[in-house]
């Protein structure tokens, strides 16, 4: 008796390191500049020594960091329909059939993110230019889910 072989191919798209490591400078950045004008502001006055905002200002940068750290820089695609997203934050595993719906960035070339309506949220792909790669993930999903809406892509 032989044993069955199965080859499970999965294709991979990542964002390369250098533009996730960008926008998170650019975050980082943007958080370490504006964040001593709001003490300042704060200590002089400003907010009339009301700890509410600065509670509610920092609340603003948590959700900011928390939403940003859930973008996914990696998405995979194998032969028995599996997406696998990543992000630093988590790491979510569902069906193609789940995916709504794919809205490409608004710039050309792909550059940003691509959005995927999943059946509770909404998931952001980094997307740095259109490769092989993710063209074959999205055509793959396109095969394996006739029902998915694409948008700009």
């Amino acid at each position: 008796m032989k044993a069955k072989q199965t080859t499970d191919t999965v294709t991979v798209f990542q964002t390369p390191v250098p533009f996730v490591a960008l926008f998170y400078g650019l975050m980082l950045l943007w958080t370490a500049g504006t964040l001593p004008l709001v003490y300042l502001k704060f200590r002089q006055g400003g907010f009339q020594g009301d700890w509410l905002y600065a509670a509610m200002i920092g609340f603003f940068y948590f959700y900011t960091w928390f939403w940003a750290m859930g973008l996914f820089y990696a998405i995979s695609l194998d032969s028995e329909g599996r997406v696998v997203l990543r992000s630093f934050r988590r790491r979510l595993e569902i069906s193609a059939m789940q995916i709504r719906a794919i809205e490409g960035s608004r710039f050309s070339g792909g550059f940003g993110f691509i959005r995927l309506k999943l059946p509770r949220e909404s998931g952001y792909l980094f997307c740095y230019r259109r490769n092989k790669e993710l063209d074959e993930i999205i055509e793959g999903i396109r095969k394996i889910n006739p029902l998915l809406k694409t948008v700009r892509i």
